[in-house]
């Protein structure tokens, strides 16, 4: 029996629990390094049905650089059947740019199978005290949930928002607060995907309290964390 073909037997044995960390192993190897078509390509698949999350930059790798249109098809449908949301970019770009048409299908429709775009949102950084810092997170963290985004404490897209002013005018029978803010994101891969800035007043008769400042201060940023989702989305749907 050749090499390659005692690779593929290897490939598509059944594992047993406690083999499957090896046996993923050598896949991952068989994907990166095999000069056979048919042995990566059967990485690719095995990699896909056994859910390995491991195997993800690898068939990331694979989707991004390997010159064979049908083992970048078999890792677009791993990456899809895994779900792993790291992968959303690698997939994206090959739904933009992949040469195939089929690989670009088939990255569309992985894209789906991730399910929406997950953010993580950093502490916000910034002017006007811890309190108007929390409020901006908060409404966007409420704003993204409202749009059906996931919001998850670590991975996905990262958020870093800032508060850029927060300015309190109180003269001639009324006040006026005006609020900037800022929003930048961050790709699963590193990468910058939008830089945004938004600003909103809140105008009030009379003179506020100092006790309900924060309140009012609070409402006009939920009001740019409202523009701020608003443009995140926009932008993201050119994407």
């Amino acid at each position: 029996m050749g090499r390659r073909s005692a690779v593929l037997l290897l490939l598509l044995a059944a594992p047993l629990a406690s083999q499957a960390e090896s046996q993923n192993e050598g896949a991952i190897r068989a994907l990166r390094q095999d000069s056979s078509l048919k042995v990566r390509t059967q990485a690719a698949v095995v990699l896909g049905q056994r859910n390995a999350v491991d195997a993800v930059p690898a068939l990331r790798e694979a989707v991004a650089v390997d010159d064979a249109a049908a083992v970048r098809l078999a890792a677009v449908a791993a990456l899809g059947r895994i779900r792993d949301r790291s992968a959303r970019p690698t997939l994206r770009a090959a739904a933009e740019s992949d040469p195939d048409a089929s690989v670009r299908r088939a990255a569309q429709k992985a894209i789906q199978e991730l399910g929406p775009i997950a953010f993580s949102i950093a502490d916000t950084q910034g002017t006007g005290g811890t309190a108007a810092r929390e409020a901006l997170r908060r409404a966007i963290s409420a704003e993204l949930k409202e749009r059906g985004y996931a919001v998850v404490d670590r991975g996905g897209m990262r958020l870093k928002p800032s508060v850029l002013k927060v300015d309190v005018d109180s003269r001639a029978g009324k006040t006026v607060i005006a609020v900037k803010a800022s929003l930048v994101a961050v790709d699963d891969d590193g990468r910058m995907a939008a830089m945004l800035e938004s600003g909103a007043r809140l105008s009030a008769s009379g003179a506020i309290p100092e006790g309900k400042l924060g309140t009012y201060s609070a409402k006009a940023l939920e009001a740019a964390a409202k523009t701020l989702c608003e443009d995140l989305a926009a932008k993201l749907g050119e994407r």
